[in-house]
């Protein structure tokens, strides 16, 4: 678990420093204050989710499969909410704001498959 949340930090290090780069030199007026947290955000919740999958799989290696695919329903509701929510709210940001939402959810969870896989494999 230590080496999962290294590497999750070093790919939230990585977005950051993206982020950073992209916005302040390229594209400066779609730049949003929030990005940052949601980084952190997925950060939060992918150790989460990542701990709460591994002790599923110790317990019942059965039950992974109906694990994830709950956890995977799950994870797709509360985005789906927080951008459904962020946009009613602030409507003058909502496109930057989606756009950079679904590139970190692609980005973790390409990281959170592979690094399942990985598990999987290994044991």
């Amino acid at each position: 678990m230590k080496t999962y949340i290294l590497r999750l930090g070093l790919l939230s290090l990585l977005l950051l420093a993206l982020t950073t780069v992209l916005f302040y030199e390229i594209f400066n007026p779609w730049f949003n204050p929030i990005f940052p947290f949601i980084i952190l955000y997925f950060f939060v919740f992918n150790i989460f989710q990542h701990s709460s999958l591994l002790k599923t799989k110790e317990k019942r290696p059965s039950a992974f499969t109906t694990s994830f695919m709950a956890w995977f329903g799950i994870k797709l509701l509360l985005h789906l909410t927080i951008i459904i929510a962020f946009v009613l709210l602030n409507r003058a940001e909502a496109l930057s704001f989606v756009l950079y939402f679904a590139s970190c959810y692609i980005f973790y969870t390409i990281f959170e498959v592979t690094s399942l896989v990985r598990s999987m494999r290994s044991k």
